[in-house]
């Protein structure tokens, strides 16, 4: 059986100035379908069609329910909805020809997330039901330069309970119109309709249920910036549960998923790129950082020793192989940066390529990583059962990681793909070091064995130097961490999607029988456990309290040393967008030089660098961004030159366009008293600064074009040259 789909296109006066019997929509009379969907969707969406020169309508007859795609086009812009034949909108799309307009100036936005909120709600209430409502997710609350769109997600209630169903939805800054909708629907993807919403059970007998469904694991933990680890109960995330409101049974949709096969068991081949490194490396000719980087390939084994070393260690199997390439280049290998070779090997097996890639230490040629593709596929012959692979990866890691591994243990991740460990051509092992009796999984060394060789097709390690262990005592009981754990959580109650084995003697799904189709998913009332929004990651094993995790929020920069300076507030607003200096500390009363500023007009080009702390090429860096944007040219650059006000209003107004107005000569006065010392070909800076309230007088009206600027004055002119 496949879907019916028919096209229609038909002049939009024509469309509209029908009349649409009803025995020609019961009939299946497309035409009429089409001009009733059509008045519907109109009606819904208040839509003013009348600029659009064409019109077509698309039907597609689906597995469950017939949709239909309507699209309007003109030569200022398009629109396209699919809806459903009761007029339902499931997906919008709006462009105008003129929407993209780029405004790169330096600026900051002007439009009003509160208002784009407001839009995003006032259309949801368009195209959701009688039964629907929507709730948002929380909004980000980071700002961006050059906004043009704000973006929505969220879930749709049902009879005013949350739902599996989602939605997103776009915004445009610039005049609050909604370009983009999608949303998911009962009609396409669930069977059986919406039952009505009469719970049955009370929260205090699905509490039990569910707490009983959370375990929690004991293991030293090191977080980033620390170098103690620390004892923590960390939650085994296995499968997704529910308790049925009808039966008062919990159920394990997890297991529903498997036992009815729902899950794709497809992995797609890797694919690399390499390129060896170049033969004129160490040439002459070079200039110094040119040969700097040269330099650090000195001392390296060539692509034949490499190879050599890689086929001495027999478990990976590579006789069969050949190298295909070799690439060489510096990494981070457990903290420490070095120079590894990645050896490309390949093999033809029947009718496909396998593929395995060796990574090596450059320079001693002690194998760092081993990774493998080619015979993924579900269910591959097992020639090698999983004891065996079990003790060739435990002799592999005993001759490769002698001192290490001894230090390490058998570790589970409770990940899925542990659970079906073999299932796509390997066995994979994990061992993970162990400290006073509990696991440190930040120290691990895995290996991978292919079921159909026995060799090695995977291999990586990641381990700590240097790391402390707190003590291990004082700690809560794991029945004491469960139950903080799951006050972390809160039980709701509402739709939950569960899959439903199809009566495929059914005259209704047989057709689906047709297509592959085994089960759907049904919404039935249930209740499940909601994560709270602060991201708990575990339970701190000494304290019992929750530790969260918040993701850094891009665009939010944090300074320590504002308290009570003039320029608190300028700098923490452009902070808002991106716009400082990285390292935490502002240093509002320093002396402003060029590369200071330079620095700060970067950070609004997205390159945010430390000018009291730099790494290699931070500063080339930001003098890139800053000729980009014609604040200086390349032959200008002195980083430590000290810059006095006019100079800084300069810069300012060359990197928002306004060099060439500014240099005008003989049409600009300004009002400030000192102007005799605002050397003449400034003037024109000068006077436009005062106009845009760029550069505000002191209390004697003066500009002080000579005197030294601050990293504070800096942050307010620019401020308020961007708010201008």
């Amino acid at each position: 059986m496949k879907k019916r789909i028919l096209s229609l296109v038909l002049a939009p006066i024509l469309l509209f100035s029908m009349v649409v019997p009803g025995s020609a929509a019961e009939n299946g009379d497309s035409a009429a379908r089409l001009a009733a969907v059509t008045a519907k969707v109109k009606d819904a969406l208040a839509l003013d069609t009348a600029q659009y020169k064409d019109f077509n309508g698309q039907l597609t007859e689906g597995e469950l329910t017939p949709t239909w795609r309507l699209s309007w086009s003109g030569e200022d812009g398009s629109l396209e909805i699919t809806a459903a034949e009761s007029g339902k909108i499931l997906s919008y799309y709006r462009h105008d020809a003129d929407e993209d307009r780029d405004d790169t100036s330096l600026a900051l936005p002007k439009s009003d997330p509160a208002k784009a909120k407001t839009a995003a709600n006032a259309f949801l209430k368009q195209v959701l039901d009688s039964t629907e409502t929507a709730r948002l997710d929380p909004a980000d609350k980071t700002a961006a330069l050059r906004q043009t769109r704000y973006y929505f997600r969220g879930s749709v209630l049902l009879n005013g309970c949350p739902s599996p169903l989602r939605f997103s939805l776009t915004v445009r800054s610039s005049d609050y119109a909604v370009t983009q909708f999608h949303r998911d629907s009962v009609e396409e993807g669930f069977i059986g309709g919406i039952p009505t919403a009469s719970f049955q059970m009370k929260q205090s007998a699905a509490e039990p249920l569910l707490q009983g469904t959370l375990s929690l694991r004991l293991e030293y933990v090191l977080d980033e910036g620390k170098d103690t680890a620390v004892l923590r109960y960390l939650p085994n995330q296995i499968h997704s549960f529910y308790v049925d409101d009808t039966t008062g049974k919990l159920v394990d949709l997890t297991q529903l998923y498997e036992d009815l096969d729902q899950r794709s068991n497809s992995s797609a081949d890797k694919e690399f790129s390499e390129t060896g490194p170049s033969e004129d490396a160490g040439g002459s000719g070079l200039t110094q950082a040119e040969q700097l980087g040269a330099d650090k390939l000195k001392g390296t084994l060539s692509k034949e020793a490499l190879d050599q070393k890689a086929r001495a260690v027999s478990q990976l199997g590579l006789d069969s192989y050949t190298l295909a390439s070799a690439s060489y280049q510096e990494e981070q290998v457990n903290g420490a940066s070095m120079i590894v070779a990645r050896l490309s090997y390949a093999k033809r097996v029947e009718q496909e390529t396998q593929r395995r890639w060796v990574t090596l230490d450059a320079k001693t040629g002690a194998l760092i990583a081993v990774s493998s593709s080619g015979h993924w596929s579900d269910g591959a012959v097992k020639k090698v059962d999983e004891d065996t692979a079990r003790k060739t990866a435990e002799a592999f890691l005993e001759a490769q990681q002698k001192e290490r591994f001894a230090q390490c243990e058998s570790y589970t991740d409770f990940s899925a793909f542990q659970r079906e460990n073999g299932r796509y051509g390997t066995w994979s092992f994990q061992y993970a070091r162990k400290e006073k009796g509990y696991f440190f999984a930040n120290d691990q060394l895995s290996v991978g064995v292919d079921v159909t060789d026995g060799s090695v097709s995977a291999y990586s390690q990641s381990w700590t130097e240097q790391v402390k262990f707190d003590s291990d005592g004082g700690i809560i009981s794991e029945e004491e961490a469960v139950s903080a754990y799951f006050k972390t959580f809160q039980i709701t109650k509402g739709y939950v999607a569960v899959p439903q084995k199809l009566d495929l003697s059914d005259p209704d799904y047989a057709p689906l029988g047709e297509m592959g189709y085994t089960a759907l998913n049904a919404l039935k009332l249930g209740w499940q456990l909601t994560a709270s929004e602060t991201n708990v990651t575990g339970i701190d094993a000494k304290t019992g309290k929750p530790v969260t995790w918040t993701a850094e929020e891009s665009g939010s920069l944090q300074y320590s040393d504002l308290a009570g300076s003039q320029a608190e507030n300028a700098a923490k607003t452009l902070a808002k967008y991106g716009i400082g200096y990285a390292g935490g500390e502002f240093r509002p009363d320093k002396e402003l030089t060029q590369l200071d500023l330079v620095a700060l007009l970067a950070s609004s080009q997205g390159v945010l660098i430390d000018p009291d702390n730099l790494s290699d090429g931070d500063a080339d860096r930001a003098y890139r961004a800053a000729y980009s944007m014609g604040a200086l040219q390349r032959g200008q650059r002195k980083d430590s030159q000290a810059l006095s006000r006019m100079d800084l209003i300069k810069v300012l107004l060359d990197a928002g366009g306004f060099g060439p107005a500014a240099q005008l000569q003989g049409i600009y006065r300004t009002d400030f008293s000192d102007q005799k010392d605002i050397p003449k070909n400034m003037l024109g800076y000068a006077a436009l600064a005062q106009a845009m309230k760029v550069a505000q007088p002191d209390g004697k009206d003066c500009l002080n074009p000579g005197q030294s600027a601050t990293r504070g004055d800096a942050a307010v002119m620019l401020l308020a040259f961007m708010q201008r």
